[in-house]
């Protein structure tokens, strides 16, 4: 049986990734066959659509422009295989074959250049957490004229088997100042929670077989027992592909405080960070100039 190609969706309704789902599953051809997985990281080609921002943005930023089936009203800068809606499934069937034919994938287009961060935000009336303190002693020139404390950067935990969303979610928090860890499944995010406290906790809702507990348990165990050092005030957001209102009332009943989609929106995620009080990082200084170097002594 020759080896299937592995699919991601990326994007789309729940009606239409149900019909491009029917589609790879009824497909009986001996070859090529497709089958569907749920991990970026493990897809060999990608159907997305076009006409949902993030999902471009997250093909562009890895790297798989020539990987990619895309679905919309227009084909996005780069790509090299488009069909518009509605989804014709022998269409989309010829568009993929066309892609797995061996020496048919072109190279990736290269990455965009990274957005700017969003616009600062105004002072929030109410914080609704606080970061833990973490001030450095600092020394001064003068005792009357104390240099300034630096203020503690927010922390925050990504949990999610995908390296690569992982990477992806914690890059958009790092534009906001924030300090990430990650984590892959539930064992090393309990670990790391038991040793560092975190303003926020952000949980892929299906973790994977190395995982003993889903995203679902996994928020519930944070809520409420917490788990060593983790706090019970950390902001818990649900992460996950599926967007429908029973998923998000899951999550809501699980304990979280919020719930994105995947593929990342980063405007939900703009919302999000202002209404718990977190600040555009400020654009970094650019370096001092070198002192010129000092005479050679005479002689």
């Amino acid at each position: 049986m020759p080896t299937a190609h592995r699919i991601a969706i990326l994007g789309f309704s729940e009606f239409e990734r149900a019909t491009i789902a029917s589609t790879f599953r009824l497909a009986t051809r001996a070859a090529p066959r497709y089958e569907l997985v749920t991990l970026l990281d493990n897809a060999d080609f990608l159907v997305a659509d076009a006409d949902h921002p993030p999902s471009v943005q997250l093909v562009q930023v890895t790297e798989r422009m020539g990987r990619a089936v895309f679905v919309g009203a227009q084909p996005p800068p780069g790509c090299v295989a488009w069909m518009p809606r509605p989804i014709a499934t022998p269409q989309l069937m010829r568009e993929l074959d066309s892609l797995a034919a061996p020496g048919s994938v072109q190279p990736a287009a290269p990455s965009p250049a990274p957005l700017p961060p969003p616009p600062p935000a105004p002072p929030p009336r109410d914080l609704l957490f606080a970061a833990p303190a973490r001030m450095a002693s600092t020394r001064t020139a003068r005792p009357q004229a104390p240099a300034p404390r630096t203020p503690a950067l927010p922390r925050a935990l990504v949990v999610d088997d995908s390296a690569i969303a992982g990477r992806f979610l914690a890059s958009r928090l790092e534009r906001w100042g924030v300090e990430v860890a990650r984590a892959s499944h539930s064992g090393e995010a309990l670990a790391l929670m038991a040793q560092h406290d975190y303003d926020f906790v952000f949980l892929d809702v299906e973790l994977g077989t190395r995982s003993e507990l889903d995203g679902l348990a996994l928020c519930r165990h944070v809520k409420r027992q917490g788990s060593g050092g983790a706090a019970l005030h950390s902001v818990v957001v649900m992460v996950s592909a599926h967007q429908a209102e029973a998923d998000r009332v899951r999550g809501t009943l699980a304990g979280c405080d919020a719930y994105l989609g995947k593929p990342l929106d980063e405007v939900e995620l703009h919302r999000l960070m202002l209404r718990h009080g977190v600040r555009a990082a400020p654009p970094a200084s650019p370096a001092s100039p070198p002192s010129p170097p000092s005479p050679a002594p005479a002689g």
